[in-house]
């Protein structure tokens, strides 16, 4: 499973080529993903089908400004980024019920009204912490965010450590 993860993020690599920040970003959302769902014991088959979608979940972005005058708002990856993440993955030959699951998260991922599972938790969470560090949120948005969107034990701790508690 990890060598197909690792293909997987090379062929995102080349997906964004060109683009840095986009692949700062997987890469970032994909190991907090991973560290988060390790630490709170996910099942093997969750773990994998979470880690794909950390490393896919933005690939409508690029899309979805081509179609909308370089607008790429959450919903508009949500529409683009599942078809292209299946197309990607089925290259890659992974399972289909892997796939589906992946395609669903990343058709959710900016949802946050609906989150059903761990993995779809998890990811939400990746994300956030990957975000407020990049859009270099204030100390109250933070908070905001940890009381609205953190639930997992380990994502509570991380967020806390990295954006509201003093440094030691």
């Amino acid at each position: 499973m990890a060598k197909q993860i690792d293909r997987l993020l090379l062929e995102m690599v080349d997906y964004d080529s060109g683009d840095a920040k986009r692949i700062q970003h997987f890469i970032k959302v994909h190991s907090f993903a991973k560290l988060i769902g390790e630490t709170e014991h996910l099942p093997q088959n969750t773990q994998f089908c979470l880690e794909a979608a950390a490393v896919v979940h933005d690939i409508g972005i690029h899309e979805a400004e081509r179609k909308n005058g370089g607008q790429c708002g959450g919903a508009l990856q949500e529409k683009e980024g599942p078809p292209l993440a299946r197309a990607m993955l089925q290259k890659l030959a992974f399972p289909p019920e892997v796939t589906d699951r992946v395609c669903y998260l990343v058709g959710q991922h900016h949802t946050y009204s609906a989150i059903d599972a761990l993995d779809y938790r998890i990811l939400v969470e990746a994300d956030f912490l990957v975000n407020l560090y990049e859009d270099t949120t204030s100390r109250e948005a933070a908070f905001s965010a940890y009381q609205r969107i953190f639930r997992t034990t380990t994502g509570r701790l991380l967020c806390r450590q990295m954006f509201l508690e003093p440094r030691k």
